[in-house]
């Protein structure tokens, strides 16, 4: 008969290699809420935000960098409303840095309203 596997007390990202962990002696409620396995590797909040934002600059070289500065912007705040459609606005465009107008008009243009 096999052991049961250890619990997980710590996970590391994948990109940035950044460490969360349980303070010693807490009861482990598991991976961070907001971190996310894709194709075998765990990545942090910030990363794929990060990532999510660099594809999009990363489809249009040839953009300029005012550009890629809006594209890049409009990015993260697509990845927040995907990531939590049921999230008010007020508090999208608080974790995005922008205004909760951006954060309609992007909830437009892709198609995701707030559900009450």
């Amino acid at each position: 008969m096999s052991s049961p596997e250890p619990a997980v007390s710590s996970w590391t990202c994948s990109r940035c290699a950044v460490t969360a962990s349980w303070m010693p002696g807490a009861e482990s409620p598991g991976r961070p809420p907001d971190w996310r396995v894709e194709d075998g590797e765990l990545y942090c909040l910030g990363c794929r935000r990060a990532v999510a934002a660099e594809a999009v600059v990363d489809a249009a070289p040839e953009a300029s960098k005012a550009d890629r500065v809006r594209a890049r912007a409009a990015a993260l705040v697509e990845f927040e409303i995907r990531r939590t459609p049921d999230r008010p606005n007020s508090k999208i465009a608080q974790a995005c840095r922008t205004s909760v107008p951006a954060v309609v008009k992007a909830r437009k243009r892709i198609g995701v309203p707030l559900t009450d």
